[in-house]
C-alpha cells in the first residue's frame, strides 16, 4: 500500500464516524487552560506604582515565542488525531474504479430457455437451476457491465448491458419457458448476444453460453456465428447442463403432467467448436455442484483479465496520512519540550 503523505484533501473526504468531530471540543479547553497557565489572561488587579519605567516596551522573548509555537504544534497534532479517528474516505477513488472496471469488461449471459430446461435432473429443474447460478455470478461482479439474452426457438433480449443489478437480477423472476417459439436455436441466441456487445469499446468482452441441447431451430449456423465472435473480439464460454444418458422430464399427458425419463441430447462437440474458435473454454454440468464450480471457474478466469484493485465497494481509508502527520506534529512537540524549552528544576 503506497501512502501520499500530500494528498490531503479533507474537504473533499467523507467520514464514517462523524460524531469524533464532537472531541474538537477539547481544543478550546486546552487553549483557555494553557493561557491561564503562562498567565497570558485572567483579571487585572490595582497596583500602586510611583513611576511608569515597568510600562516601557519589552524586547522580543525568542524562548517564549518558541514555548507558544510549540502549544500550537501540539494542537495541530492533536486535531488530526481527532480528524483520523472519524475515518476519512474519498468516494472518489471508488468512482473512478467503477468506471475502469465497467469500461474494462462486459458480459452477456446467454441462457436456453426452452422446453427441456424443465427436467428434473437438477432441482428444482435445470433452469431454475441455471437462474440461480446466473444470480450468484452476478452478484460476484458487482461492477461489470452485464446483459441477459434468453433463446428457444428464437431469441431476445431480456436485459440490455446495464450496471443496474437490481434491476437484472429482478428480471430472473420473469425468466421461464414458452415465451417465443419452441425449438432450440443456439446459432440466433448467440448472434442475439453478439449483437450487444458489437458496438461496445470494452477491453475484454464476454458471452456466457448455456444450453442443455442441440441446435434445431434458427437460421443462423452457430459456427458462423462464432466466426463472427471471434472478429469483434468477443470470447463465448460454452456450458452444457443436464446428467448423462436419461433424465426425469414433465410431460403433459390426458392424465395430467407426468414424470418421465427421456434421453439428454446435447451437442458437446459444437459447443467444443465454439469454445476453441474463440479461444476460450466448453464446461459441461452434470448437477448443480459442478455448475457452481463452472461459474465460479469463469468468474475468475475473466476477473485475471482486468484490473483488480484491492477494494471491491468499501472507499479506500484516507487516514493514514492524516495519522502520519499528527504524529509527526506531536512528536516535533514533545522534542522540544524536553529539549529546547526542558526547564531545569
Amino acid at each position: 500500500m503506497e501512502i501520499d503523505l500530500f494528498d490531503i484533501a479533507i474537504f473533499d473526504y467523507t467520514y464514517v464516524y462523524k460524531s469524533m468531530f464532537w472531541l474538537y471540543l477539547i481544543i478550546p479547553v486546552l487553549i483557555i487552560w494553557y493561557l491561564r497557565r503562562e498567565n497570558l489572561v485572567g483579571s487585572f488587579e490595582r497596583i500602586n506604582l510611583s513611576t511608569l519605567d515597568l510600562f516601557e516596551k519589552k524586547s522580543f522573548n525568542l524562548i517564549a515565542f518558541i514555548r507558544h509555537l510549540n502549544f500550537l504544534v501540539f494542537l495541530v497534532g492533536l486535531s488530526l488525531v481527532i480528524l483520523a479517528l472519524a475515518r476519512p474516505h474519498d468516494d472518489s477513488d471508488i468512482e473512478e474504479y467503477k468506471k475502469k472496471n465497467i469500461e474494462g469488461i462486459d458480459i452477456i449471459l446467454a441462457m436456453d430457455v426452452s422446453g427441456s430446461m424443465l427436467a428434473e435432473d437438477f432441482k428444482p429443474n435445470r433452469l431454475e437451476a441455471a437462474k440461480k447460478v446466473g444470480m450468484d455470478f452476478i452478484a460476484e461482479r458487482p461492477t461489470d457491465r452485464i446483459g441477459l439474452v434468453l433463446y428457444e426457438g428464437e431469441a431476445y433480449t431480456k436485459v440490455p448491458l446495464t450496471t443496474d443489478h437490481n434491476l437484472l437480477l429482478n428480471a430472473f423472476d420473469d425468466v421461464k419457458t414458452g415465451m417465443v417459439t419452441q425449438g432450440t436455436a443456439i446459432g440466433v441466441g448467440l448472434v442475439t448476444a453478439i449483437n450487444r456487445l458489437e458496438s461496445s469499446d470494452a477491453k475484454s468482452k464476454v458471452i456466457i453460453l448455456l444450453t442443455d441441447g442441440v441446435n434445431n431451430s434458427g437460421d443462423v449456423d452457430p459456427i458462423t456465428a462464432a466466426q463472427i465472435a471471434k472478429e469483434y473480439g468477443i470470447r463465448v464460454y460454452t456450458v452444457g447442463i443436464g446428467q448423462e444418458g436419461m433424465a426425469p422430464f414433465p410431460v403433459q399427458t390426458l392424465f395430467g403432467t407426468q414424470i418421465q425419463n427421456m434421453p439428454v441430447e446435447i451437442d458437446e462437440e459444437l459447443l467444443q467448436d465454439i469454445a476453441d474458435i474463440t479461444g476460450t473454454k466448453y464446461f459441461r454440468a452434470k448437477n448443480q455442484a459442478e455448475l457452481e464450480g463452472i461459474y465460479d471457474e469463469i468468474d475468475a478466469l475473466e476477473k485475471s483479465k482486468v484490473r483488480v484493485l484491492e477494494f471491491k465497494t468499501d472507499p479506500p481509508e484516507k487516514y493514514y496520512a492524516i495519522l502520519i502527520w499528527a504524529l509527526i506534529f506531536i512528536a516535533v512537540s514533545k522534542i522540544t519540550s524536553n529539549t529546547l524549552l526542558k526547564s531545569i528544576p
